[in-house]
């Protein structure tokens, strides 16, 4: 073992050491260009260790002194994953992966900064320090990559992960950095980095924007996306239980391809068409509804209150149960025949051997869809109540939900900072219920429960 060690370490110390020259090559090349008065200057990468004052600008080193410990220590780390006698090749290899990865974030970070602290300029954009920098990064990733695949640490399937691997991290990780919006007033001159901190102000203004609580704009959203959702869960589940049975109970295979088609058909269809057929039904001036059976009343039903939370109940379950029929249908047919046989035999009923049988073996399924729909119990359907009311601002006290709200907060009061802490109290609040969700689940039945 320890031969094999002293094998492999020389070929990981040379790649240490020629990221580190390159690194320290890279500090003295130019990193950026930037553009004031119609004038380009260079930036070295010295710059931004030492300080220096810059036209339209200061580079500051306390600002970019978090991302140059965070290079260093990347560095540090391959050293030891090298010298330390103990780690075996594929540790270090792994670890020279972990590190060559944070050296890329770190430099991406790092250029994103560049337009924050340059605010007088025209343009900036990256040059061939910075790109030297992190395509040595980058060979070293690949590097690694390459000896954790020798040292049978990854496999062909593992590489065939990492392109959706990447595609996770950018898309869901990399813009959770963002929730530092929420407690910043915005101000587009000084960019995002450089806007000032007000702390929760942003979310004194969600939750006392009309002077108390249960008035506010966050009372309304969490009222009615709650109490939406906690419906549409629940008939959700009822309906799709009662339309999976019944689909099971087709023998014909022409009718039970027909319904089954049928009974999908609405999920497949935009929400957009949807509104359009909603306004169809109950537009004031050629809705059937209305020319049919108030031709001579003055009716507008974008008007009432009181009658938009049945219907965006009946609209979201038509256009769900087939689905959720379909999920359920998979669970009956999976149950064994013989216990209905048997069940016959003994003289039960219909009723009997749905309730006896049919339900209880489907109690796994319906707790996972119902941990995988409080998963979004805080999230809405922005078709459902943005576009099928027409957005009608007599209807908001019904049809505004959180979905909704960050919607109209970002483009119709282009108040960013707001619409921020709206999406980060949903996103924390929405965690907080699936956590709960999952510990009633795991005290009743400990196998049903996700985690």
């Amino acid at each position: 073992m320890e031969k094999n060690l002293l094998k492999g370490r020389p070929k990981i110390l040379i790649d240490v050491i020629v990221l580190a020259v390159i690194c320290i090559i890279t500090l003295f090349l130019p990193y950026a260009q930037y553009t004031y008065k119609n004038q380009a200057y260079a930036l070295k990468g010295i710059s931004f260790l030492t300080g220096k004052k810059v036209a339209g600008g200061t580079v500051l080193l306390t600002t970019n002194l978090w991302i140059a410990l965070g290079m260093a220590a990347a560095i540090a780390a391959m050293a030891v994953a090298v010298f330390y006698s103990k780690l075996r090749p594929r540790l270090s290899a792994g670890i020279m992966a972990i590190c060559a990865f944070t050296m890329i974030g770190m430099q991406v970070v790092f250029s994103m900064t560049l337009s924050g602290i340059l605010e007088g300029t025209k343009k900036v954009g990256l040059m061939y320090g910075s790109l030297i920098f992190m395509g040595a990064a980058f060979l070293i990733l690949v590097r690694s990559l390459y000896l954790l695949s020798k040292a049978k640490v990854l496999s062909a399937m593992d590489f065939m992960v990492l392109p959706g691997l990447l595609y996770l991290i950018i898309n869901n990780y990399v813009p959770m950095f963002g929730i530092a919006i929420a407690f910043k007033k915005i101000d587009y001159s000084k960019g995002i980095f450089g806007s000032d901190w007000v702390g929760f102000d942003n979310f004194k203004n969600l939750f006392y924007s009309a002077g108390n609580l249960f008035d506010s704009d966050a009372f309304i959203i969490t009222r009615n996306t709650l109490l939406y959702n906690i419906v549409f869960i629940i008939l959700g589940i009822v309906t799709g239980v009662a339309a999976g049975i019944m689909l099971a109970e087709v023998l014909n295979r022409f009718w039970k391809k027909f319904f089954q088609t049928t009974i999908l058909l609405p999920q497949l269809i935009s929400m957009v068409v949807v509104s359009y057929i909603v306004y169809a039904f109950l537009s004031s001036e050629n809705g059937l509804i209305t020319k049919t059976f108030f031709a001579d009343q003055n009716i507008n039903f974008y008007g009432i209150k009181w009658l938009w939370p049945f219907l965006l109940v009946f609209i979201n379950n038509w256009k769900l149960v087939g689905y959720n029929a379909i999920i359920f249908l998979s669970s009956v047919v999976g149950i064994n025949k013989s216990l209905y046989e048997a069940a016959k035999v003994d003289g039960a009923t219909k009723w009997q051997q749905i309730s006896k049988i049919t339900l209880p073996l489907l109690k796994p399924t319906i707790i996972t869809v119902l941990l995988l729909q409080i998963g979004r119990i805080f999230y809405s359907d922005f078709g459902l109540f943005y576009q099928v009311p027409l957005d009608s601002g007599t209807l908001y006290s019904v049809t505004n939900t959180v979905d909704t709200y960050v919607y109209r907060s970002l483009m119709v009061s282009n108040n960013i900072s707001v619409s921020s802490a709206a999406s980060a109290y949903q996103a924390v609040v929405g965690f907080v219920l699936v956590a709960a969700a999952n510990l009633v689940v795991k005290k009743l039945d400990k196998e049903s429960a996700l985690f």
